[in-house]
C-alpha cells in the first residue's frame, strides 16, 4: 500500500481501517493520560491565560477546519462528484467545539455560561469517544492528514473539557445540565432542515448513523412515519450525558476536596502544637 500524507481516501488503495491498530492504541493511551496529567500541572494557570489560550486555539481549530473542508471537496470536484453537502457541513455535534470555543474565550455571562457548560460535559465526552472510536481511520490511514485532523480535533476537545474542570475556570453545576443544551438546540435549528432536505445525517437526527440502538430505532419509526419523533428523541439523549458529566465531574471534585481538608487537618493540629509551645 502507498500513499503521501495528504493523499485523499478514493485514491488510497488496498487499505481497510486503521482503527484500534497499534499506532490508534498508543494516541489513545497517551492522550488519556497526558490531558489528565497536563490539565492537573497547569490547573493553577490565571484564567485571564485560559482564556488567551482558547483564543488561539479557536484560530487554529477553525483554519484546519476550513483547510480540511477546502482539502477533501477539491478531490470530490476534481473527480466529478462535486461538493459534499451531506457530509462536509459543520453541522455535526462536534462542530459545536469550533462554535463554543470564543464564547468560552470572549463571551460573559450566559453566552460565556452555556459554552463553558457544553464544553466541560457533552464536548468532553464527544471528546472522549471520538479518541476511542475515531471514525476517519475507517477511511484513512493514521499517517495522513485525514485522520491527523480527526485525531487532533477529538484530542483536543477532551483535554480542553478536563482543562477548564480541573482549572476551574468552568464549575460543574447541575445547572450546567440545562445550559449545554441550548448550544446543542441551536445547531439543531440549522442541522435538522439540512438532513431532512438532503437526507443527511448531521448530529445523527435523521438515521443515526454509526450507533446500531439510534439506527435501529430511526429505521422503526421512519418505517412507521414518524422521523420527526426520533428526531426529538436522539436530541433529548444529550441531556442525560450531560447529566452524566456533571455527576462525575462533581464527585471527582467532592473526593479532591475531602483529600485536600484531610491532608489540612493535620497541619493545622500541628501549628496549634507549636503555638501551645511557644
Amino acid at each position: 500500500m502507498h500513499y503521501h500524507f495528504f493523499d485523499y481516501k478514493h485514491n488510497i488503495t488496498g487499505f481497510s481501517s486503521d482503527l484500534f491498530s497499534t499506532p490508534h492504541i498508543v494516541y489513545i493511551g497517551l492522550v488519556f493520560v497526558m490531558s489528565f496529567v497536563l490539565a492537573w500541572e497547569l490547573r493553577k494557570t490565571d484564567h485571564a491565560r485560559i482564556a488567551r489560550a482558547l483564543k488561539w486555539q479557536f484560530v487554529l481549530t477553525a483554519i484546519l477546519e476550513l483547510a480540511k473542508i477546502t482539502w477533501e471537496s477539491s478531490y470530490d470536484i476534481m473527480t466529478g462528484q462535486g461538493f459534499n453537502w451531506g457530509g462536509l457541513l459543520p453541522l455535526y455535534t462536534c462542530s459545536l467545539f469550533i462554535y463554543t470555543l470564543p464564547f468560552a474565550a470572549w463571551g460573559k455571562g450566559r453566552a460565556r455560561d452555556c459554552a463553558g457548560a457544553f464544553l466541560t460535559t457533552i464536548g468532553l465526552l464527544s471528546g472522549g469517544i471520538g479518541v476511542i472510536y475515531c471514525n476517519g481511520l475507517n477511511y484513512y490511514p493514521f499517517w495522513t492528514f485525514g485522520a491527523f485532523y480527526s485525531l487532533y480535533f477529538h484530542a483536543s476537545m477532551f483535554f480542553t473539557g478536563v482543562f477548564l474542570l480541573m482549572s476551574g475556570y468552568v464549575r460543574p453545576k447541575w445547572e450546567n445540565v440545562r445550559l449545554a443544551m441550548i448550544p446543542v438546540l441551536l445547531l439543531a435549528l440549522v442541522s435538522t432542515p439540512v438532513n431532512y432536505y438532503l437526507g443527511a445525517d448531521y448530529m445523527q437526527t435523521y438515521s443515526g448513523s454509526g450507533v446500531p440502538v439510534y439506527e435501529g430505532l430511526a429505521a422503526l419509526l421512519a418505517g412507521k412515519g414518524l422521523r420527526p419523533v426520533y428526531t426529538g428523541i436522539m436530541l433529548l439523549t444529550y441531556m442525560p450525558l450531560a447529566a452524566l458529566m456533571v455527576g462525575i465531574s462533581r464527585l471527582v471534585e467532592a473526593i479532591l476536596h475531602k483529600d485536600k481538608e484531610s491532608r489540612a487537618v493535620p497541619r493545622l493540629q500541628l501549628l496549634r502544637q507549636n503555638h501551645k509551645r511557644g
